[in-house]
Parts: structure tokens; sequence; C-alpha cells
């Protein structure tokens, strides 16, 4: 998103109860907002970010975002393996599924990595 569609966003936030904030992304260095969650927001990336107050929380919170994004791409991966079986000659189901019980093994894994940390 460009700066001005960022500017934008931010005010629809804004109007919408959101409050701008001293933060900035680490990503792209747009002001954050707080949502009425108390989440704080990207308007330029789109996405939370979360904030950090010590070197040792930066590296919890980062670990817990890795683990949420990886979950995110084996998701997607089960989706694709889904629509394929639904299609699939009969022949080709065995690899299939055990792709799928790969995937879905997976994605629980990460789930209860992700449960420990949050804790």
């Amino acid at each position: 998103m460009e700066s001005g569609g960022a500017v934008k966003k931010i005010a629809e936030l804004v109007r919408a109860g959101a409050v701008l904030t001293s933060y900035v992304c680490p990503a792209c260095g747009t002001v954050l907002v707080r949502l009425k969650s108390g989440e704080y927001y990207c308007a330029r990336c789109e996405k939370p970010v979360l904030l950090a107050k010590s070197e040792e929380e930066a590296k919890v919170v980062t670990e817990v975002y890795q683990i949420k994004e990886a979950r995110s791409a084996i998701f997607n991966r089960i989706l694709e393996v889904s629509s394929k079986i639904e299609a699939a000659p009969i022949e080709d189901l065995p690899e299939y599924t055990r792709t799928l019980l790969l995937l879905l093994d997976a994605y629980e894994r990460l789930a209860r990595i992700g449960v420990k940390e949050e804790k």
C-alpha cells in the first residue's frame, strides 16, 4: 500500500474509534494506531503489530509470530491438497492422503508450540 493509501486507512480507523499512537511499525515506519480491541495496527502493512518492551520479549513475540505464519502457510497447503483429492484418480489417493496427514500433523504440532509460547 502506498503512503497515501495508508494515510486514508489511518483516518478511517481513527474515525471508527482507533487512537493514533507515538509508536511506528518496525517493518515500514508508519505510525501505528491502537484499535478498540487494544491491538496495535499498521495501516500500510495491513497487519497487527505486537510491541515488545525488551529484547527477550521481542524474541518471544517474533517466535510466536513466526509460528503463526508457518501455521497459516501449512493451512493453505492443506486446502490445496484437499481440493486436489476431490478430482484425483483413485491411484493417486494414497500419495495425497500421506501428504495431507503430514501437513495436519505439522499444523497440530505448531498449534501446541504456539499455545506454550503464549502462556
